[in-house]
């Protein structure tokens, strides 16, 4: 039976825990890199499944960064139509489509096509924003260990109840409150990027609302023993979700098969990680040495046994319909992510072959064991997390294969060391940094990715590749002259200024200890798409704002009223109380005395560059540019009369 445990469990190796689906891009007219005689009226990119629209679409002149949009991009089936403007004139034009499928997942990708015939092959300016966002997996992990985790411990209570009795209700129900918890948590995270209307959001909010709900009598358990019942029920209700929402139910899967086939994978994998998690934490709270210990551990290692044999066949069935050909293990990102994942099992399943064959040995020599197996399980969770986030082998684009969508790269952010400061341009924020004989500049989109391919100058002279979107080139004093195409901008920054970190410090402490704070901000994200706003603020958590003929705002702690339009009707709901007194800026570097009561920063936690002009030790006026956000703050008042009262309406 070790034999048979060991072979099926090397079997389980080659599967993936979970698929999710994406649309597969079929074609686009015109193509990547076309050359046309005239001017498209739109550009069509078709996939082998219906799409929703997605936010960052763009389409732009490579010459003049001007957005060439006619209206709004909109999906037909599974056709996603971008309108462009009907007098294009001769010239190269880059294009980044952005679209969402069922299962919620966003896609994008660029392309560039050149109007006028002899001209040369065109090459996009745009970049796509990256899925690999560490918090987005770190909430993925948290999602499904709480969910895995949940439901393995729900059903370690109905196996073991017998056994353990009573006894086992109190760690039980913190074991699963715990996990309900990072379920919500992790859930909760990911639904706010989840595209609205999607089988993933719907499936999604459900699971965070059955999550809370679960979590909550689990909290009561403790002293209200019916609701174990009712903790436990919710948990394993849970194992449904990634079923639902994922690969199993695409128009090309066996419909019924594919869903069963994981459902069965996903109980089984919850049934290893949250047994082995109650091993640890609820079995030494609800026993003593003895045998009922002994009778635990023989009773979950018949179970690991099973979770083991279902979760090799139905993987194995699944990599039979998410891998089409062996080289797509190394020759796609999703067949590496597994490799990895492989990786992680190894000495997962040699801890758990060496703890199942001890099992007369002394219960904490197994714990210790099962705390290590229960790390590398964590490391497979990750894993999947990864997975869901990429395309399996099989639903590689063959236009993708043949012309590789350029890769995203956040923008390159300068040495701590230069003396900075940024501003827009266009669609883009331009940031410069200086050190003495140096200069570089940072051209950032909309996305946050640094754009390449521009012909930049420093002071009339030719720069060099830095990183992504970044360009280098020796400068001499005074102020830095900049073109960008046929655009000259200039910098009045100097290449050496003293730190002002305390002098910040100080700033930030004045800003923080305001009773009340007036002032008017403008936001935008072009120099024609702006909002005015008045801000009025009372310290610690009350403010009002009203936008120039758009919405307006109250929050009073807990409370919040709306309205979409200056003269609409007031919409009440709940609020997380609000920091009203927190400044812009967490994490500044570059902080330097440019002029007298002028100090620069870059924050890269956002990023954002930052100009803060001083009136003493308060901000008088505060100019940010990060991705797509050029704002300026305009302060009226620090400490002065500010009553604020819900609407009388």
């Amino acid at each position: 039976m070790k034999r048979a445990v060991l072979v099926l469990a090397v079997v389980a190796l080659v599967a993936p825990a979970r698929a999710a689906a994406h649309a597969t891009l079929v074609r686009t007219t015109p193509a990547d890199g076309a050359v046309l005689d005239q001017a498209p009226p739109a550009v069509r990119i078709t996939f082998d499944d219906v799409v929703r629209v997605a936010a960052g679409i763009a389409a732009v002149s490579n010459e003049t960064d001007a957005s060439v949009l006619d209206g709004r991009p909109r999906a037909v089936g599974r056709v996603l139509v971008i309108p462009l403007l009907h007098d294009l004139t001769d010239g190269v034009y880059s294009v980044r489509w952005s679209i969402a499928s069922d299962d919620g997942h966003v896609e994008q990708g660029v392309l560039a096509f050149a109007v006028g015939a002899g001209s040369p092959s065109p090459h996009s300016v745009l970049g796509t924003s990256s899925p690999w966002r560490w918090n987005t997996i770190l909430l993925r992990t948290l999602y499904f260990f709480g969910l895995l985790a949940a439901g393995g411990a729900a059903f370690f209570g109905i196996l073991m109840w017998r056994v353990l009795g009573d006894r086992l209700r109190a760690p039980l129900a913190h074991l699963l409150f715990f996990a309900l918890l990072a379920a919500f948590l992790g859930g909760s995270g990911i639904v706010h990027t989840a595209p609205p209307g999607t089988r993933f959001a719907l499936v999604l909010k459900i699971a965070i609302t059955v999550a809370l709900a679960g979590g909550a009598a689990a909290a009561l358990a403790p002293t209200v023993p019916a609701l174990l019942v009712v903790a436990g029920a919710c948990s394993l209700a849970l194992l449904a979700a990634p079923p639902l929402s994922g690969h199993a139910l695409d128009p090309d899967q066996p419909r019924v098969l594919a869903a069963l086939a994981d459902a069965a994978h996903t109980a089984s994998a919850a049934v290893w990680l949250g047994g082995l998690l109650a091993l640890v934490y609820v079995v030494p709270r609800a026993s003593d040495e003895g045998p009922a210990r002994a009778a635990t551990l023989r009773r979950f290692s018949t179970a690991a046994f099973v979770a083991v044999t279902v979760l090799a066949l139905t993987g194995l069935g699944r990599s039979l319909t998410e891998l089409s050909a062996v080289h797509q293990v190394w020759s796609t990102s999703y067949g590496r992510a597994l490799l990895v994942k492989t990786a992680l099992f190894a000495p997962l399943l040699g801890l758990g072959f060496s703890n199942r064959s001890r099992l007369a040995g002394a219960f904490a020599r197994i714990r210790r064991a099962a705390v290590a197996e229960i790390l590398l399980l964590i490391g497979v969770v990750t894993a999947i997390g990864i997975l869901t986030e990429l395309r399996p082998g099989r639903a590689a684009s063959p236009v993708a294969a043949a012309a590789p969508l350029a890769a995203a790269r956040p923008a390159a952010l300068p040495p701590r060391n230069a003396v900075v400061d940024a501003r827009e341009f266009g669609t883009l924020a331009v940031a410069v940094a200086r050190t003495p004989g140096t200069a570089t500049v940072t051209i950032v989109g909309q996305d946050g990715t640094g754009i390449d391919g521009r012909r930049v100058t420093i002071g009339g002279a030719a720069t060099e590749p830095c990183g992504s979107g970044c360009y280098r080139a020796s400068a001499g004093r005074g102020a830095l002259r900049v073109g960008i195409g046929g655009s000259t901008m200039t910098f009045d920054v100097p290449d050496h200024a003293p730190r002002a970190d305390a002098l910040l410090r100080r700033v930030t402490r004045a800003y923080r200890s305001s009773q009340t704070l007036v002032f008017d901000e403008r936001l935008g994200s072009t120099p024609t798409n702006f909002s005015t706003t008045r801000f009025e603020i009372v310290a610690p958590h009350t403010l009002s704002y009203v936008t120039k003929g758009g919405p307006a705002g109250i929050v009073i702690g807990t409370r919040r009223w709306d309205r979409d339009s200056p003269t609409g009707p007031w919409a009440k709901s709940a609020q997380t109380p609000l920091d009203v007194t927190l400044p812009y800026w967490s994490n500044p570097t570059n902080v330097r005395l440019v002029a007298p009561g002028v100090v620069t920063l870059l924050d890269r936690r956002i990023p954002a560059w930052f100009r803060v002009s001083l009136a003493g030790i308060r901000p008088r006026r505060v100019e940010m540019a990060a991705a797509g956000h050029f704002m300026v703050d305009r302060y009226a008042g620090f400490d002065v009369p500010v009553v604020i009262s819900p609407p009388s309406r």
